[in-house]
């Protein structure tokens, strides 16, 4: 086939079959008659496409930051719950405090994903069943109490109820003897221990609003 539209009045069309030559059709005439009246340059349809792609964007970029940024938020509260609860049981924090989930914090600040950072920690932490090491039953304690409804609502069971509907923890060896010997932490004053947490960071606040105002000056 041959076709030469290029400053010509006429469209040349032939083929194996006939020749002939036909006028050629205004953009406006062919657009109406081929898509009829709503038919949108491609131009105008990129511009479209490519406003809904950026608004699309936007969107799953604010919805990813969000959480993103919620998921190391949980992350610092739980080991400042965890450093408490150990201190509050055992009267001092131990190493455990100050390692607890670290790991976890330094994946979600690097970017990757909760379901990969969750599956990561769990293989590779001695208060997690799934890494098939030897437990640290005082960090299972603490952790357990940690992540009971009291510091974390969307969690359904206390530890008790927790723990007796777990096969796998009651298979660790140790493990109910310590939470019997503190009461599956219930004995704990879980309002104090949150005042006192909520009392820190008002004060932590303080002296950063302070020191703001403060370093202009010197």
């Amino acid at each position: 086939m041959e076709i030469k539209c290029n400053n010509y009045p006429n469209l040349y069309y032939s083929s194996r079959y006939r020749y002939g030559s036909y006028p050629l059709r205004s953009v406006s005439q062919s657009s109406q008659m081929s898509f009829g009246l709503n038919y949108k340059r491609p131009i105008e349809r990129a511009e479209k496409i490519g406003k809904i792609y950026k608004e699309k964007t936007a969107e799953k970029s604010a919805v990813f930051f969000s959480s993103y940024l919620n998921n190391i938020k949980h992350t610092i509260e739980h080991k400042i719950y965890f450093a408490m609860i150990e201190k509050e049981l055992f009267g001092k924090m131990s190493i455990d405090s100050l390692t607890h989930d670290s790991d976890k914090l330094l994946l979600y600040i690097l970017g990757f994903p909760k379901k990969f950072v969750s599956k990561f920690h769990r293989k590779h932490s001695v208060h997690h069943i799934e890494s098939h090491k030897t437990p640290n039953l005082r960090s299972m304690l603490c952790d357990n109490i940690a992540s009971s409804p009291e510091f974390k609502p969307e969690k359904t069971m206390t530890v008790r109820e927790f723990y007796n509907q777990s096969k796998e923890l009651q298979n660790v060896k140790g493990f109910g003897e310590i939470l019997e010997k503190y009461n599956f932490g219930e004995n704990l004053n879980f309002t104090a221990i949150k005042a006192k947490k909520l009392q820190k960071e008002n004060n932590a606040r303080f002296f950063m609003k302070a020191a703001a105002a403060i370093i202009p000056f010197i």
